[in-house]
């Protein structure tokens, strides 16, 4: 008779790069467990509500906690393992919230996204099995925001619509964004899908910079 080997073996963290063993309950409701406990723990839940440019805005997660390292290494040093991990203790939370809803990645500069080898907030959802859609894309390359001036930041820049955003009409939809640097991005995509005539429109940013001195609601 052949005996089925029934041990645990360990996992390397995709954040800290650690081995760990999950329990038995992580392992019933995951299916392949990514984060270790330790990591898990330093994420800090912050999920503030926030009425921006006429929407309800949620911030997910302090922007000085440890996802604002990762976010580091996923953008700068192109650590793609680490899509999956932004999203993970919230997924619940966003499922619920937002049962039926698309979420809209807000634009990249191409030329980033060309050197970086992948677009990071598609991969997020992507990888968290997020429902999702391309409705936004430059028209022309930019400069990436934390480069530009604060009087360049808020111009438009020239973002416009994917052809398959008219299939979003009657649906209720999701702007995700990873921060919000001066929210002239955020507010002209909204603008842009309000063109469509969404059911409703909310946002997400992942981490929390908010300053309400650079804003109108």
């Amino acid at each position: 008779m052949k005996l089925i080997d029934t041990t645990i073996k360990p996992i390397t963290c995709k954040a800290c790069l650690n081995d760990f063993i999950p329990s038995p309950g992580r392992l019933l409701i995951e299916r392949e467990p990514f984060l270790c406990d330790t990591c898990i723990s330093q994420i800090e839940k912050e999920l503030v509500v926030r009425k921006i440019f006429g929407i309800k805005v949620v911030f997910l997660s302090r922007y000085d906690g440890i996802m604002k390292t990762w976010l580091m290494n996923y953008k700068e040093y192109k650590d793609i393992e680490l899509a999956p991990c932004f999203l993970y203790l919230f997924l619940p939370y966003l499922k619920a919230r937002y049962p039926f809803s698309y979420f809209l990645p807000l634009p990249s500069s191409p030329r980033r996204v060309e050197k970086r080898g992948f677009n990071h907030l598609e991969e997020m959802l992507k990888s968290s099995h997020m429902k999702y859609m391309n409705a936004f894309k430059y028209e022309n390359d930019v400069a990436e925001q934390k480069s530009l001036s604060s009087t360049v930041r808020f111009k438009k820049k020239g973002i416009i619509l994917d052809s398959q955003a008219s299939s979003l009409t009657g649906k209720s939809v999701v702007l995700f964004d990873d921060v919000m640097t001066s929210g002239a991005t955020f507010k002209e995509s909204l603008e842009l899908i309000k063109k469509v005539q969404p059911k409703k429109i909310f946002g997400v940013i992942l981490l929390d910079n908010y300053n309400s001195n650079m804003f109108s609601n």
